[in-house]
């Protein structure tokens, strides 16, 4: 695939204006991405090359919104950047990891590519990133502000109630454990923790 032909691949799923920023990152790290099916417990994944392979493997969440989508791939090429220069020889959401992730971050800032309040989430993470986006609330509920499907927010709903998340399973929610919600799943009777900022659909009559 030329890299014409992956820069048009790709832009749908990216903010306007950042798909070189991408692509280039892509050919430079000879990232293998994979668009992924919905996840619950993640947005990305960094995967090394295993054994005799050459390319690093990221894999982000296709149903992302552009702005999720670009900070969730840029997360997971900081992990690879750590690892190719530390190896396994550090913590996975260490300070290497963050001095990666806000590097890999400036550009977007600053060449305005972002709109004003994805910008000044995106600052105030950067003071200390967590080990996911996904789990910094403030910069979640910004982002998910432009999903297309304005869903409920799991840490909306009464205890007890019962929901439906993007992948058609049933929960019933229980209590909430600081960012994340104890959850039953109906079918199974299995105990889930999900996350609070997890998009879901409540079902009134089980």
């Amino acid at each position: 695939m030329t890299k014409a032909e992956l820069t048009e691949k790709i832009k749908p799923f990216l903010p306007i204006g950042t798909e070189n920023y991408l692509v280039e990152l892509l050919i430079q790290y000879k990232i293998q991405l994979r668009l992924s099916k919905p996840r619950i417990s993640k947005y990305g994944d960094y995967r090394a090359p295993f054994k005799n392979e050459k390319n690093h493997r990221i894999s982000v969440n296709k149903n992302l919104n552009p702005y999720a989508f670009i900070t969730t791939f840029l997360h997971e090429v900081a992990h690879l950047v750590a690892f190719e220069k530390f190896r396994n020889k550090i913590d996975p959401h260490g300070k290497e990891w963050k001095h990666e992730f806000k590097l890999l971050l400036e550009p977007l800032i600053s060449h305005h590519q972002l709109p004003d309040d994805v910008a000044r989430a995106l600052k105030t993470y950067m003071h200390d990133p967590s080990a996911s986006s996904c789990s910094d609330q403030n910069l979640s509920k910004v982002l998910s502000m432009y999903d297309k499907d304005q869903k409920l927010l799991l840490e909306t709903l009464p205890i007890g109630s019962v929901f439906k998340i993007e992948s058609g399973r049933v929960f019933k929610k229980g209590k909430t454990l600081r960012t994340w919600v104890q959850c039953v799943e109906i079918k199974s009777g299995k105990e889930y923790r999900i996350s609070g900022i997890c998009k879901v659909e409540e079902i009134a009559d089980l």
